[in-house]
Formats: C-alpha cells, sequence, structure tokens
C-alpha cells in the first residue's frame, strides 16, 4: 500500500474542513462547569470543564461576567483554527444552570474540614524568623521575587528550597512529601507557594491530604498560592496567609522589622525607667547627706578634736622614737665601717701573699733564669725519650724562640 504524505497545511486545512462540514458541531449546547473566566474589550475567555476534560471557549458578543465553578450551558459551535491547530468553543449565548458539581464538591469538603477543627490549628509564628524553608517550583520567577523582596526590606535569615511540582497528578504528592521533610528541618517558618494561573491549575492547593498535612506540620506555614483573589483550602490551613509571593516576601520583613522595633522600643523604656531610678536614687542621698550633715555637725567637731590630740600626742612619740633610733644606727655605722675597714686590710695582705707566691712560680720567671721550652713540630713538648737525631726542635725563650736540629741525644747520668 502506497503512503500519503500531506504538509502540515494541508492536513489542518482538511480537519478545519471535517469539522466544518460535520452538523453535530454546530449549534450544540455545551454543560460545564466555568473556570479562568477572563473578558477584555472585544472578547470573553475561559474554560469550560467537567470532572474529565476542559474545552477552551471564547465569545466575541457582549455577555454578563461569570463566576469561577458557576455550571452554564453555552450555544454555539466547535472551531478549528488551522493557523494554530487548537479546537476551541465559539459560543454566542449562555444559560444559568447553578453552582457546579466540582465547587460543590469544594465546599462540601471545606465544610467537612472546618467541622473537624483543621482550620483551628494555628501555630505561633516565632520572632524573628531567621531560618525559611519554602515549596515551591525550583525554576520561575515566584522563588526569585521572594528572595529578592525578603532581601531588599531587610538581609535576615535563610533561605532552604524544597523543589517540587506545583501542578499535575504529582503535585500534591510531592507537596505533601516536602512538608513533612521541612516540618523535621528546624525552620522557624514554612512557605508553600506557586505563582498564579488557572484554577484548574491551583486545584493542587485544595487537595485533602496536602490541606490536612498543613495543618499537621508542627512549624508554621505561610500559604502564598496564586493571586490576592485567589483563596485555597491551603490558605485556610496555614497559620499565615499572603496574597502572592512577593506579599509573603514583604510580610516576613515586615514581622523581622517590628521585633527589631519591639527590641528597640524596649531598650529605650528601659534606659529610661534607669534614669528615673537614677535620679529618684540621687534626690533621696541628696537628702540622706543633707540630713545626715546636719544632724552630724557638732558630733564631727567632738571627733576632729579628738583626733587631734591623738595625732599631736603620735608626733611627739614618733620624734622620741626617731631620736633613739637615728643614735643607735649611727653608732652601728661607725662599727660597720671599723669591720670593713679591718677585713678589706686583711684581704688586700693575702692577695699580695698570693701574688708573689705566683710569682716565684710563674714559668715566664723561670724562662728569664735562661731556661727554655722545648716543642716538637708536631706542637708536643720535646724530651729525650721523644726526639730522634736529626729531627728539629722548637726552643722557646723568656724574650722569643728558636729552631734546632738534634745532633746528639744523651739520658740522665751520661756525659
Amino acid at each position: 500500500m502506497r503512503e500519503r504524505s500531506l504538509t502540515v497545511s494541508q492536513l489542518c486545512t482538511y480537519v478545519k474542513g471535517v469539522f466544518e462540514d460535520e452538523l453535530i458541531l454546530h449549534n450544540l449546547c455545551v454543560v460545564g462547569e466555568v473556570s479562568a473566566f477572563k473578558q477584555t474589550a472585544s472578547a470573553t475567555f475561559l474554560t469550560l470543564k467537567d470532572e474529565n476534560s476542559a474545552l477552551q471557549c471564547v465569545c466575541f458578543e457582549s455577555i454578563e461576567p461569570l463566576t469561577e465553578g458557576e455550571k452554564v450551558s453555552l450555544l454555539g459551535s466547535v472551531r478549528f483554527y488551522d493557523r494554530s491547530g487548537k479546537v476551541s468553543f465559539l459560543f454566542k449565548s449562555f444559560t444559568r444552570i447553578g453552582k457546579g458539581a466540582l465547587l460543590a464538591q469544594l465546599y462540601a469538603l471545606r465544610d467537612r474540614l472546618a467541622q473537624e477543627g483543621v482550620f483551628d490549628r494555628k501555630k505561633p509564628i516565632p520572632a524573628p524568623i531567621k531560618d525559611i524553608g519554602v515549596i515551591t517550583g525550583e525554576t520561575g520567577v515566584v522563588i526569585h521575587d521572594f528572595i529578592k523582596t525578603l532581601w531588599r526590606k531587610r538581609k535576615m535569615g535563610i533561605v532552604r528550597i524544597y523543589p517540587v511540582a506545583v501542578q499535575g497528578k504529582t503535585a500534591a504528592e510531592e507537596i505533601v512529601h516536602a512538608l513533612k521533610k521541612a516540618d523535621k528541618a528546624g525552620h522557624d517558618l514554612l512557605c508553600v507557594m506557586r505563582g498564579g494561573g488557572s484554577e484548574e491549575d491551583l486545584s493542587t492547593f485544595n487537595d485533602e491530604t496536602l490541606v490536612r498535612t498543613v495543618s499537621q506540620c508542627k512549624t508554621p506555614v505561610l500559604s502564598a498560592v496564586g493571586h490576592e483573589t485567589d483563596v485555597m483550602l491551603c490558605d485556610f490551613a496555614a497559620s499565615v496567609r499572603a496574597g502572592t509571593p512577593s506579599m509573603a516576601g514583604e510580610w516576613i520583613a515586615d514581622q523581622n522589622d517590628a521585633y527589631i522595633e519591639s527590641i528597640r522600643a524596649y531598650g529605650v523604656k528601659l534606659l529610661q525607667s534607669m534614669e528615673r531610678l537614677r535620679a529618684k536614687r540621687i534626690n533621696t542621698l541628696y537628702r540622706t547627706a543633707a540630713s545626715l550633715s546636719f544632724k552630724s555637725e557638732q558630733k564631727f567637731d567632738r571627733v576632729r578634736y579628738v583626733l587631734n590630740r591623738s595625732a599631736n600626742r603620735l608626733s611627739d612619740r614618733a620624734d622620741k622614737v626617731w631620736r633613739e633610733k637615728r643614735s643607735a644606727v649611727s653608732a652601728f655605722g661607725s662599727r660597720l665601717c671599723t669591720r670593713t675597714e679591718q677585713k678589706l686590710a686583711s684581704v688586700q695582705t693575702r692577695v699580695g701573699e698570693l701574688s708573689g707566691s705566683l710569682q716565684k712560680n710563674s714559668p715566664l720567671r723561670i724562662l728569664s733564669m735562661g731556661y727554655a721550652k722545648l716543642f716538637k713540630s708536631d706542637g708536643t713538648g720535646a724530651d729525650v725519650t721523644n726526639t730522634e737525631i736529626g729531627e728539629e726542635i722548637r726552643a722557646v725563650t723568656a724574650n722569643g724562640s728558636m729552631t734546632a736540629t738534634v745532633t746528639n741525644i744523651l739520658s740522665k747520668g751520661e756525659r
């Protein structure tokens, strides 16, 4: 069988023709719940959904605004746009049916959790907030806006990021796992955040397991999901709600500023109290001193008279003792000088005797009498026992030295 090839334009044109020729796709009513409603000056856009599917819809007529979760019936036709390859439902009118089943389920879940007290387990926020755990997508502007806002306002604290998927089938499970992990890490505050999106994108944060996990965390949780107008069940369970991630950064910075200001105010009050106490004590001291001065003036005069008399007696006794001790010290000094002179004379005499004995036994004196000291060539002393005939020896006298050659050796007793 031969394969058939088409260009993208040919295929899209053909599909468009199929949609236009299929009568069942024209002037039909589609029932679902409204989501992602948006109006501009020229058109209205919304997503119509049920439990399993979602359909992009557009209307170029002027219609009344619809609310999220409202169940409606749209009258229109299916359109296939060959330029973009997308299907849309072009409607021209709608009929309100009431609150949608999905919204009713959400309200029922909210009421049930409220009755169980899940939304009443708020934890106190510590001050200051120095350690923050952030559960959000790893990429995107959310975490950057949060950190930028936090540091711009007040550079305080540590931010640890727990990256998770923030939409899709596994998002709720990932966020629950990250919350449990972060709750054990000792953070001061946990922040669950994601940026804005459609109601389907944000529906992860209405998950019952996720909401219960937020409520059960021992660490206080701040919820900042979507825009300020988006309210999720996660917001009710959290200890604090911020309209956007940037507002979460603002709130944390403001909390830290308030803490610092409270410390500063407490310090001012403490200084004021200390100053008042100091002034009170000084005033009391002045009054006491004046009272004591007035009452003790006469007693002071009597004490001063007694002290003066005692001082005079002590002065007289000190003069007498000084005269006695000075005489004794003078006599002792005279005796000490006499004994010192006698000892010095004795030492000088002994030094003279030792000097004479040293001079008598001096080698230089012996040499001066005509004797000489003989040395071999290696510097050792020379005598008849270690010298040979023909060997050169050096003779040291009192006034110099000379070199000689041995021609004969006679031992003691030989001639």
